[in-house]
């Protein structure tokens, strides 16, 4: 993983992450410009799910994209019985 030094623009390199939680990691960063010396740290964070997990863990809360509410709703849509009756006229 690369992140720009946020002062002179150049590329930083990971030199060294630890996890926080299940969702989140701190990294620390070092700017590859010798001339400028940045050292710093980067918080990364799991904030919603693009693609279901086939094997969730329950521990784990995490909101689902717009687009994937969308198809998950249309696919419980398409899976309900038809009613017997026939609709009021």
């Amino acid at each position: 993983m690369k992140m720009r030094c946020p002062h002179c623009k150049s590329t930083a390199h990971v030199r060294s992450s630890y996890e926080v939680s299940d969702l989140s990691r701190e990294t620390y960063f070092a700017c590859s410009n010798t001339a400028c010396g940045h050292t710093f740290a980067a918080v990364t964070e799991i904030h919603r799910t693009l693609s279901p997990s086939a094997i969730p863990d329950p521990k784990i809360r995490l909101p689902l994209s717009k687009h994937v509410r969308r198809k998950v709703l249309v696919e419980q849509l398409m899976t309900l019985p038809t009613s017997p009756m026939p609709p009021p006229a």
